[in-house]
C-alpha cells in the first residue's frame, strides 16, 4: 500500500508501455516520469484568474440553461466546472494565500483568499489561516485530536475506538446524509454571517441575496437555484472535501508521540504524510487486464483527479516539507526532484497509489487506536 520511491517509480514508468501520452499521464497521476521537466512555469496570477473564470462561466451557463428548456448535458458540464473550480479555490488558491504564496504581498493575498471563500460561502481567510498555519502545521497539534481537520470529521463518526468496518460505514453515511450536509453548510454560513465580522457579513449577505433573488426573479421559482448552485456547491463540494481529508494524513498518529521527540524532530510530519497518486501499474500481459486498466483510469482515477485530488493535493506531503515554496504550480516536479535530493536526516518520501488505498491506510491507523491508548501519553497539545 505504502511504496518507497523505487517501487513507486516502477508504477509510474509502466505508463510508458500504455497508449497514454506521457504528459497526460503526469497530470493524471500527479507524478512525473523519470527526468521529466515542466514545459513551462505557470504564473500564479494566470492560475487564479483561470480558476475564478471557470467558476463564473460554469455558474452562468448552468443558470442560463435553466431559463428555457434545460439540457442535461449542459447541467452536467456546469456542475463539473463548479466543483472543478471551487475545490481548486479552496485547496489551492485559499491554501496558498494563507501562506502568502500568491503575490507574496500579505494584504493582496488576503484579498484573494477572502474573495474565493466569499464566492464558495466557506471558511473565511482569517479563521482558516489560524486553523491551518498555527494549528495544522504545528508539531504539537498536527494530525492530533486538536487538529481542526480531525475535529471536523470526528463529529461525523471518523473517530478512535472504531472498527474499520464502522469507519467505512460512517464514511458512506456521512457523504449521503442530509444531516451531514446541512451541518456542514451551516458551519460554512457561520464563517460568513457573524456579528464579530461585520464587513465580511455585509458582503456575504449581499452575495447570498443575489444568489437567491436573481434566479427567482428571472425564472419564478427556486428550481434554478437548486440545480445550478445547491447541488454542485453544497452537496458535491462537501462530498469532495470530506473524501479528500479522510485520505490526507495518518490522523491521530501524532497523539502517541512524546512531546520532546516531536519538538526535536524537524520531520515530525514525514511518516504520517504521503504522496497520493491517481493511477495503478499498467499490466504487462493480458488484453482483458489492459482493457480494464484503461477503464479504471477513465472512470475512476480521472474523476478523482478532476474533483477530489485537485491541483497540488497529490503532492501535499511536499507542501508540509516545503510550505514556503513559491513555485507551487509546478509542485509535482518539485516533489519529484526533492525525492532524490534529501537533506541530512530527512526521511524518504512515501507514495500511495489510488485514493482508495490512502483511505484504507488512514482507516487502518485510526482503527488500531483508542482513547485509552492515547491517554497513556502526555496531553501535550494543551500546554
Amino acid at each position: 500500500m505504502k511504496l518507497n520511491q523505487l517501487d513507486s517509480k516502477i508504477v509510474r514508468e509502466s505508463y510508458k508501455s500504455s497508449l497514454m501520452p506521457d504528459r497526460i499521464a503526469t497530470w493524471l497521476t500527479g507524478k512525473p516520469s523519470l527526468d521529466q521537466k515542466p514545459l513551462f512555469k505557470l504564473h500564479w496570477s494566470i492560475y487564479v484568474a483561470a480558476i475564478i473564470s471557470i467558476f463564473f462561466v460554469s455558474y452562468f451557463i448552468g443558470f442560463a440553461n435553466q431559463i428555457n428548456t434545460p439540457s442535461i448535458f449542459i447541467t452536467l458540464i456546469s456542475w463539473a466546472g463548479l466543483v472543478f473550480s471551487s475545490r481548486r479555490m479552496a485547496a489551492v488558491i485559499l491554501h496558498q494565500s494563507v501562506h502568502d504564496r500568491l503575490s507574496g504581498n500579505s494584504r493582496f493575498d488576503q484579498f484573494i483568499g477572502d474573495l474565493v471563500t466569499l464566492l464558495m460561502i466557506t471558511q473565511d481567510y482569517k479563521t482558516y489561516k489560524v486553523d491551518h498555519c498555527q494549528t495544522h502545521h504545528a508539531p504539537l497539534s498536527f494530525a492530533t485530536k486538536y487538529d481542526p481537520i480531525v475535529q471536523f470529521f470526528s463529529v461525523f463518526g471518523i473517530n478512535l475506538g472504531q472498527k474499520k468496518e464502522s469507519l467505512y460505514l460512517n464514511f458512506l453515511i456521512s457523504i449521503l446524509s442530509p444531516i451531514f450536509h446541512l451541518s456542514f453548510f451551516i458551519t460554512r454560513l457561520g464563517y460568513n454571517i457573524n456579528a464579530q465580522r461585520p464587513v465580511r457579513s455585509f458582503f456575504s449577505l449581499l452575495y447570498i441575496a443575489a444568489i437567491l433573488v436573481i434566479p427567482f426573479k428571472i425564472t419564478g421559482s427556486f428550481e434554478a437555484l437548486l440545480i445550478t448552485f445547491v447541488i454542485p456547491m453544497i452537496f458535491m463540494y462537501q462530498v469532495s472535501a470530506f473524501i479528500e481529508v479522510c485520505s490526507e494524513h495518518a490522523w491521530f498518529e501524532n497523539n502517541v508521540r512524546n512531546k520532546d521527540d516531536l519538538m526535536k524532530d524537524p520531520y515530525f510530519y514525514a511518516d504520517i504524510s504521503w504522496g497520493r497518486f491517481c493511477g495503478s501499474k499498467y499490466p504487462e500481459k493480458g488484453s482483458l487486464k489492459k482493457a480494464l486498466w484503461y477503464l479504471e483510469q477513465i472512470f475512476y482515477h480521472l474523476p478523482v483527479r478532476l474533483f477530489i485530488l485537485v491541483g497540488d493535493l497529490p503532492q501535499h506531503d511536499y507542501h508540509h516539507r516545503k510550505p514556503l515554496c513559491f513555485n507551487w504550480t509546478n509542485a509535482r516536479y518539485n516533489r519529484e526532484a526533492a525525492t532524490t535530493q534529501l537533506e541530512d536526516g530527512e526521511p524518504e518520501y512515501i507514495d500511495i497509489w489510488g485514493l482508495h488505498n490512502a483511505i484504507e491506510y488512514v482507516f487502518t491507523v485510526i482503527s488500531k487506536k483508542n482513547e485509552d491508548y492515547i491517554s497513556e501519553f502526555n496531553e501535550y497539545a494543551k500546554e
